[in-house]
């Protein structure tokens, strides 16, 4: 549950954010800069970053004391670095 509550939050600020610069994107013709910028990019660095610190964590705690992959709550780590990333996105030039 954890997993899909970050996810959600992430793609809404994305949504929220960066909707109106992928709709400008859309309206020319540049479909992968919308979707890039609301769904592919979080994504990807949502996972990333997830992976890397569940595995650190894991090597630093042990097998035993973590809890699932999608049950952690580094969840919550991944997601606030990807709004991060969404965020100086839309802050940033065009």
């Amino acid at each position: 549950m954890h997993q899909i509550i970050a996810l959600a939050v992430t793609l809404v600020v994305a949504l929220l954010l960066n909707g109106v610069v992928a709709a400008q994107m859309v309206s020319v013709g540049y479909w992968g800069g919308a979707l890039g910028s609301l769904l592919v990019g979080p994504l990807i660095v949502f996972y990333a970053v997830h992976t890397l610190v569940y595995f650190v964590v894991r090597l630093i705690r042990g097998k035993d004391r973590m809890r699932s992959y999608t049950r952690s709550r580094l969840n919550y780590v991944g997601a606030v670095v990807a709004i991060l990333g969404v965020v100086g996105a839309a802050a940033g030039p065009a």
